[in-house]
């Protein structure tokens, strides 16, 4: 019997969230209410669809795109290698870095990246000073015809804060060629430089650009 590993975060209070200058940060709140008629226990919920582990349609940054309700389930689930590359916090990791892995990955399969830094989460420096791609890195990445990138951190492009970001070319890169993007990926060590099966359905959102996922791997 095979053996499932849970890829995702817990969504819950003081969890990182979207920080964008100029924005009211997006703090995920969880509101717990009894139901007068019956005394049930209830919950609204309030977050931005782009924290904790989630997936980014191609609407996201593509306005051509297709919205999150529109992914192809069969493109959601499917085989999946796993490459460790580990990295110092705002490292970028190059085209270099992913071409020894470009053998164990088939056309229409999935990538994910353990850069380790899920590690650091719910930290401060999560948020900020993560490892990022090159856009070579991702030029490659759509040459290779994978189906989903999945990261353990914030997303493909360089923080936001840092210096070092220049719009969102990973992003427009990705998701204008259809791939879709898993990010906070948690707990991949136990995957690393293995092909599993993975499961990574979003939930039904019609028209929105992302959605959480709860992403888990069968080995």
């Amino acid at each position: 019997m095979s053996k499932l590993i849970d890829l995702s975060h817990n969504f819950e209070k003081n969890m990182p969230v979207p920080d964008w200058p100029g924005e009211n940060r997006q703090e995920f709140e969880l509101i717990e209410y009894t139901v007068t008629v019956n005394s049930g226990t209830q919950n609204n919920l309030r977050m931005n669809l782009h924290c904790g582990t989630h997936i980014d349609a191609p609407y996201h940054y593509w306005k051509p795109g297709i919205s999150v309700e529109k992914l192809p389930l069969e493109d959601m689930m499917g085989k999946c290698y796993t490459v460790s590359l580990h990295k110092n916090p705002l490292e970028e990791i190059t085209a270099d870095d992913l071409r020894p892995a470009v053998g164990n990955i088939g056309k229409g399969e999935m990538l994910f990246i353990n850069t380790g830094w899920y590690k650091k989460w719910p930290t401060k420096e999560y948020e900020t000073s993560y490892p990022y791609l090159s856009l070579e890195a991702g030029k490659l990445i759509t040459k290779m015809g994978v189906s989903v990138l999945g990261l353990d951190t914030p997303g493909p492009d360089a923080p936001i804060r840092s210096g070092k970001r220049h719009g969102d070319p990973l992003h427009l890169e990705l998701l204008s060629k259809g791939v879709p993007i898993i990010e906070n990926l948690d707990n991949l060590d136990p995957i690393s430089g293995k092909k599993v099966t993975v499961y990574a359905f979003p939930i039904k959102i019609a028209g929105s650009s992302g959605a959480p996922s709860r992403v888990v791997a069968s080995i």
